[in-house]
């Protein structure tokens, strides 16, 4: 059975045969992919045991949710919660698209109640630095990657590297900005739950 990313012979020799010069023949490619395999193997390199079990722990959610999906209603959409689905809320607003000049950030909004505002979020370079007392705001990354730099009251710091799937919540009083580390700019559901005064 062909898996996902598997790439057959005939698909690459079309894909070769897009470029000027002869198509190299099966065992020619064959060859090519052995060799490739080879330096990968003696080039390969123990990850450590942290940075393992970060993507072994990706790979599970993302089988987990891949299983567990439910159609949200874009008129009565759940809390954005750490557990919450990232394919299900990239299904819900899929067809949703920023204006093609938006300068650095859009926002289009979803809901806006007493109890929270909730947003597609497009950056395409950075959110500067800022600060919430009044608001809990939290997003879940759907598509690109960013650098969240956040500091608490205390002074401690933190740097979170996030790509899709990612959920962050910002405590009340963190400093934070996020810059964007991906080429396209980054695409997230964005929630501010307003506190009580």
């Amino acid at each position: 059975m062909k898996k996902k990313y598997d790439i057959a012979l005939d698909e690459i020799k079309d894909l070769l045969s897009q470029e000027e010069g002869p198509v190299p023949s099966g065992e020619e490619i064959r060859q090519t992919e052995e060799a490739l395999l080879q330096f990968a193997h003696a080039h390969a390199k123990t990850p450590p045991a942290a940075l393992r079990e970060k993507i072994l722990a990706k790979i599970n959610a993302l089988k987990s949710q891949s299983s567990q999906r439910q159609k949200l209603d874009l008129d009565k959409l759940p809390l954005l919660e750490d557990n919450s689905n990232w394919l299900d809320w990239e299904e819900a607003v899929q067809g949703i698209e920023p204006p093609p000049d938006f300068e650095n950030v859009h926002l289009h909004p979803l809901e806006s109640n007493d109890r929270r505002d909730l947003f597609v979020a497009w950056v395409k370079q950075e959110v500067p630095e800022e600060v919430h007392f009044d608001i809990l705001e939290s997003f879940v990354l759907l598509e690109g990657t960013c650098e969240c730099h956040i500091s608490d009251e205390q002074g401690n710091t933190r740097t979170v590297r996030m790509g899709p799937g990612d959920y962050i919540a910002m405590q009340v009083g963190e400093t934070h900005d996020i810059v964007i580390t991906s080429l396209k700019p980054a695409k997230a559901i964005l929630q501010w739950v307003k506190l009580a005064a």
